[in-house]
C-alpha cells in the first residue's frame, strides 16, 4: 500500500489524519500511566514514543485540555482503586 492509500484509509476509518490518530494513542498510554505509575513524566514521555518533552507537553494540553503534571494531581487519590 502505498503512503498516500494508507493515509486516505486511516483517515476515512478513524477521522483522524495518521499523525493525529498515533497521538492520541501515545496520549492515551501515557495518561494512564500517568495515573498508575510512579515513573517521572519525562520517562512516560519517552516511553510513549515522544522524544521531545515539550512537545508531548503541548500534544498532551492539546488532547487532554490539561498538562501531564495537573491530570496527575487530578487523579492521585484514585490510582489506589483501579
Amino acid at each position: 500500500m502505498s503512503p498516500v492509500s494508507f493515509n486516505r484509509f486511516i483517515k476515512k476509518r478513524t477521522g483522524k489524519t495518521f499523525v493525529n490518530y498515533l497521538n492520541d494513542i501515545r496520549v492515551g498510554y501515557s495518561a494512564r500511566w500517568l495515573v498508575e505509575k510512579d515513573l517521572s513524566i519525562s520517562e512516560i514521555a519517552f516511553k510513549s514514543g515522544f522524544n521531545n518533552i515539550a512537545n508531548f507537553n503541548r500534544i498532551f494540553k492539546s488532547i487532554k485540555k490539561t498538562t501531564p503534571s495537573q491530570y496527575r494531581e487530578e487523579f492521585y487519590g484514585m490510582k489506589r482503586f483501579l
